[in-house]
């Protein structure tokens, strides 16, 4: 009976709403496969004629390698619009702020998007310092970015997780971690930490979509990220259970929880548009 009334829950959720936020890493797929139905999932939204943006805080490839990744392994059609990283947030971030010059902890491949996009890589006088998920560090680039910032050089902290979901279950070090290692060797703090949870994320995918929060949905795997993000904006959730984080007590309630992408497509790909 709980099965049959959930499955009538997702299914009122999943029409009441036209656009949803959809984490990746850990929801829709883990390291670099897909997870059960994630692409089936995507098509049947689609096909209803609902709106989407996968959500992730990797920022250690350019946007047009993930794109090109979340393509291959979810077998689905998707545009720019489909995919937000803390790229997009920094290069909005940069141009917001009049920004040319940075240097930072940021993979290779981040520093040449961040190039192409017109910006200038500075290891002598950069106007800013950006630490991100940097899976090129070496040791002489952490004392650099301390010398920086001991010198008076602000620092922005591309998202806050600690972790990275990798293959196996395991989890690697990310942004988070590189970033308590600079503020300890420098006793400083960054002055803005873009990427989920926080607000103006769902400010910006908002805005940028034409949606209110009423009519949107956040799905992912984390309550106090997925879901903390989707309570403190005042929008629905449904919180992948069977995922990677899996708190006993949180204060952030999702709005419906599952186990997995699978349940909700089992769920609704009978419903016609």
């Amino acid at each position: 009976m709980t099965r049959v009334n959930n499955t009538e829950k997702i299914r009122k959720l999943i029409r009441s709403k036209r656009f949803f936020m959809l984490d990746g890493d850990g929801t829709l797929y883990l390291w670099d496969k897909s997870l059960k139905s994630s692409g089936d999932f995507i098509k049947k939204i689609k096909s209803l004629g609902k709106q989407f943006v996968i959500l992730s805080n990797n920022d250690s490839e350019s946007k047009k390698k993930r794109l090109d990744f979340l393509r291959r392994i979810l077998k689905v059609d998707l545009s720019d619009d489909n995919l937000l990283l803390p790229n997009d947030l920094v290069i909005d971030t940069f141009k917001r702020r009049k920004i040319r010059a940075f240097d930072g902890l940021i993979s290779d491949e981040f520093v040449r998007e961040l190039i192409k996009n017109g910006f200038k890589r500075d290891t002598k006088n950069p106007d800013i310092i950006l630490i991100g998920f940097d899976t090129d560090i070496t040791y002489d680039k952490i004392k650099r970015i301390v010398e920086h910032i001991n010198s008076g050089k602000k620092f922005i902290l591309t998202h806050i997780d600690p972790l990275c979901p990798y293959k196996d279950g395991m989890e690697i070090p990310d942004a988070g971690l590189i970033a308590e290692l600079i503020e300890t060797a420098t006793k400083k703090e960054p002055e803005e930490t873009l990427g989920k949870p926080f607000r103006s994320v769902v400010h910006y995918i908002l805005d940028k979509a034409g949606a209110s929060k009423q009519e949107s949905l956040i799905i992912g795997d984390r309550i106090n990220t997925d879901i903390k993000m989707a309570n403190e904006n005042g929008v629905d959730s449904i919180w992948i259970r069977g995922s990677v984080d899996k708190p006993i007590k949180s204060r952030y309630k999702p709005t419906l929880s599952v186990e997995s992408v699978d349940e909700i497509y089992k769920a609704i790909k009978v419903i016609a548009k």
